[in-house]
């Protein structure tokens, strides 16, 4: 190839081929989401309103190619893909273009947590599709980003399943992350005046770690805690040694103590 070649693979990247059983049932929810997204995505309009935001690297022809560079499709540590993301996030918070560019971006892992969702809740995967996009939207427009500045794809899916699908679970019928009242007490600190409210929750207590900014992987960690897998459990999920599993634990414990000292 040479360096036309590669200057103009730069500028016209290819669109993104979505699969095609995302978009086989034309009335899904997901399907016009991705309809929506193909009329846009090349559309004059809304690529010269991205073009106005001077986001990194050289003007778009098509947003398509504001995904890739938000880390769409790329490595999971993607540092400068989420860095892009995060940039999107910050306007996405009063402008409806800046959110609707993340919610695309985010769609395929909405779409993994909808069916994993909707094998133990009624509806199925239809119902959760329902709960988790308006979720996502929510948390896409309110996202914390001067506090939270890094992982931020991944918390915003762990954001948005939480809010769907546990925060409310009493009144959905899915399934409910418990937690043992030895380990909860292990998790809050001890109470230092007589307003100490007893009745917390891990679920209350996520909320509101996540507000303040724990890590998403120490959340994952608590809530697989909290469904009562062991270290060696954990250990195979994630290909580490039970030694750091523990570890993992540990300061997955002490960041939530830490994030929530507001409830001791």
């Amino acid at each position: 190839m040479t360096q036309n070649d590669k200057k103009l693979s730069v500028k016209h990247p290819p669109q993104l081929v979505w699969s095609p059983g995302l978009t086989q049932r034309p009335n899904s929810p997901v399907a016009k989401l991705i309809k929506e997204w193909e009329l846009i995505s090349s559309r004059r309009k809304e690529v010269d309103v991205a073009n106005s935001w001077k986001l990194p690297g050289d003007k778009i022809k098509n947003l398509d190619q504001v995904l890739t560079r938000a880390g769409f499709n790329t490595a999971r540590d993607d540092s400068q893909g989420d860095s892009y993301l995060w940039l999107l996030v910050k306007r996405a918070s009063t402008d409806e273009l800046a959110a609707r560019i993340v919610l695309q971006r985010i769609l395929p892992p909405l779409i993994s947590i909808a069916r994993r969702r909707g094998q133990i809740m009624q509806g199925g995967i239809d119902a959760a599709i329902s709960d988790v996009l308006p979720s996502a939207w929510t948390v896409i427009r309110q996202y914390p980003w001067h506090r939270r500045p890094n992982k931020v794809a991944s918390n915003l899916v762990l954001d948005s399943e939480y809010f769907a699908f546990v925060q409310g679970n009493r009144s959905k019928k899915v399934k409910v992350f418990s937690v043992e009242p030895r380990l909860l007490s292990e998790i809050i600190a001890q109470p230092q005046s007589d307003d100490f409210e007893p009745q917390v929750s891990l679920e209350n207590l996520l909320s509101l770690a996540i507000t303040q900014g724990i890590d998403s992987r120490h959340i994952e960690v608590l809530r697989a805690v909290a469904e009562g897998q062991t270290a060696a459990t954990i250990a195979k999920r994630y290909g580490i040694a039970e030694r750091t599993a523990r570890a993992w634990r540990a300061q997955a414990i002490s960041e939530l103590r830490a994030r929530t000292q507001c409830l001791a």
